[in-house]
């Protein structure tokens, strides 16, 4: 069977890779010069299905208000709402009850779980390189609130059997000695089954093995619209003509609901944009040994090997792209903080980047088949799309294979959306 993977981010790699391993033969269409340039590239660097949780919290209206007084806030407005957010923010809002919250987590842990399961399998197999560390994540805190706060999310991994330890303020800096001991750092906890390293490194290592095995990458070609015959896709069009399939994977990110509008499919995703600074220094001697989670300003400092990545914020500015110096400021407040003797000078002339979050209002991403018979979905994973890519990638060559996937995906049909 012929599959035309829409997308060569993470999730359209990893789709490609379990396609083509599963028998198909496998094209992807991707409108950058190459896989992993889109919000894959810059991302935190985490592979974190113990921290995997749904936006939509409780309490979310109340954090919301105090982060407009913040000097920092982890959540901003880049513009004024329009219908599009607005209806984002109302769904959001229905499903932040407490109830809504842990049963989205025990789902999103799950397949995040399984996604690491199966990462863990393909490094094995083809050996990636990709600055990876399997030393945990640290989630750090500054106050006896964040601690009691974080129960919750705690009680959903003691019921999954996922481990973790809480860690007392000498711990923490055991765990990450070139941590500031005026950091103002409490304690946390240690996500122990976590890892870290670079996604575009590994999305190009990762498309570069497909290809040699037969996966056909079209690279700066965009996507304009699917055609349709009945209830089927007939083939995908693209400025160089139609390209025929026999099963269409939509692997857009935030392009996806767009795509796919014109279709009668309204997909419940939003762009939720998030900056990075990427760093020149040794993190070793200067910075985090695997990944430090500032739990005050939602901010993930990360160990890349050569390089430092800092990563954070959650804007609501629509699909604007643009990188304003001062939203790096919060990112640069938490690193100042947590790691002061990473040098002045290789911060200032750090890469920034900004990048659009694929975020649905209750959480889960939307993994599966259309109303169009032959039309699947994977999208929707918000901050989670490395995380959660390779399970994703295999449970969705499960479905178009018609082999039933090792994961219970009821709570992730598009239909059901």
């Amino acid at each position: 069977m012929h599959v035309v993977v829409l997308g060569a981010g993470v999730v359209g790699v990893t789709s490609a890779w379990y396609l083509s391993r599963a028998g198909h033969e496998v094209t992807v269409i991707e409108r950058h010069p190459a896989a992993g340039q889109g919000t894959s590239y810059g991302n935190a660097g985490q592979i974190s299905p113990a921290l995997s949780s749904p936006w939509a919290f409780p309490g979310l209206v109340r954090k919301a208000i105090g982060f407009a007084f913040a000097k920092y806030p982890p959540l901003r407005f880049g513009r004024m709402p329009d219908r599009d957010m607005a209806t984002f923010l109302w769904r959001m809002w229905r499903a932040s009850g407490a109830s809504d919250y842990v049963n989205s987590k025990r789902h999103m842990v799950r397949i995040a779980e399984y996604s690491r399961d199966c990462f863990r399998e393909l490094r094995s197999e083809i050996g990636i390189d990709y600055a990876g560390r399997q030393r945990g994540l640290l989630v750090a805190f500054r106050d006896a609130a964040q601690i009691a706060g974080y129960d919750t999310d705690l009680k959903v991994l003691d019921e999954l059997g996922v481990p973790y330890r809480r860690l007392g303020h000498a711990d923490v800096m055991a765990l990450e000695p070139n941590l500031s001991p005026r950091s103002g750092i409490l304690g946390g906890v240690l996500l122990e089954t976590d890892e870290t390293g670079d996604c575009y490194r590994f999305t190009q290592a990762l498309a570069a093995e497909a290809a040699a095995r037969g996966v056909r990458f079209r690279h700066g070609e965009a996507v304009q619209s699917l055609v349709t015959e009945g209830d089927r896709v007939r083939a995908v069009r693209t400025a160089a003509g139609e390209i025929e399939a026999d099963a269409v994977v939509t692997a857009l990110g935030v392009a996806s609901r767009g795509l796919l509008r014109p279709l009668g499919i309204d997909l419940p995703i939003y762009p939720v944009k998030g900056y990075s600074l990427t760093i020149a220094a040794d993190p070793d001697a200067v910075g985090p040994r695997s990944t430090v989670g500032d739990e005050t300003y939602k901010i993930g400092i990360t160990n890349l090997g050569d390089r430092i990545r800092v990563g954070g914020t959650a804007e609501l500015a629509g699909y604007d792209l643009s990188r304003p110096e001062g939203r790096y400021a919060g990112l640069i407040h938490s690193l100042h903080r947590l790691f002061p003797r990473v040098p002045e000078e290789a911060i200032q002339t750090a890469e920034r980047w900004s990048g659009l979050r694929p975020v649905t209002p209750d959480g889960p991403p939307l993994i599966g088949r259309t109303r169009y018979s032959n039309l699947y979905l994977n999208s929707g994973h918000g901050t989670l799309g490395w995380t959660m890519s390779c399970g994703s990638g295999r449970v969705l060559a499960d479905l178009v294979s018609g082999v039933k996937p090792e994961v219970e995906l009821s709570r992730f049909n598009p239909i059901a959306a």
